[in-house]
């Protein structure tokens, strides 16, 4: 079982240098946006555009890593007022409800992803695949973290 955590977590580590890079390079994109604009007088067409999808993939990429983490916000307020075995119980339940909401969202999404197979972004032309494909991409890796914990919280045991 450690394998699978070791794996996932070397897959999260590659997710967090792309995040990194792709925060980078909207960074740079959007002062190149800002000086193109105000020194040069001109605009270009596709930068908003793209980093509007960036934002969605880092968004989706992002709460991957938190997940597996434990940073993401919850309210364990009312949890914790419970015995330690409740407590476990409770846990492991919510992480096998937010399991079934992420295949659920994996499927939806790559429903989308047909429906939106033959449509181009108005400025990029770029297949409108990419942009959508963040939402089952990142509900798979979401899937494997909550694996992940759950592994290591039944091997706390």
């Amino acid at each position: 079982m450690s394998i699978i955590v070791r794996g996932i977590d070397y897959i999260n580590w590659v997710i967090k240098y792309v995040i990194g890079i792709t925060l980078g390079s909207m960074a740079v994109i959007i002062a190149y946006q800002v000086f193109s604009r105000y020194v040069l007088g001109t605009s270009l067409s596709w930068s908003e555009e793209l980093l509007r999808y960036l934002m969605v993939w880092v968004v989706f990429l992002g709460a991957a890593v938190a997940l597996r983490e434990k940073s993401l916000i919850g309210i364990e307020m009312f949890v914790e007022r419970f015995p330690e075995t409740i407590h476990r119980i409770l846990k492991v339940f919510s992480y096998i409800v937010c399991m079934v909401f992420f295949i659920f969202i994996m499927y939806k999404g790559i429903n989308v992803l047909e429906s939106v197979s033959n449509q181009r972004s108005p400025a990029m032309r770029i297949s409108m695949v990419w942009a959508y494909a963040a939402m089952p991409i990142g509900a798979f890796f979401m899937l494997l973290n909550s694996v992940a914990v759950l592994i290591e919280m039944f091997r706390k045991e």
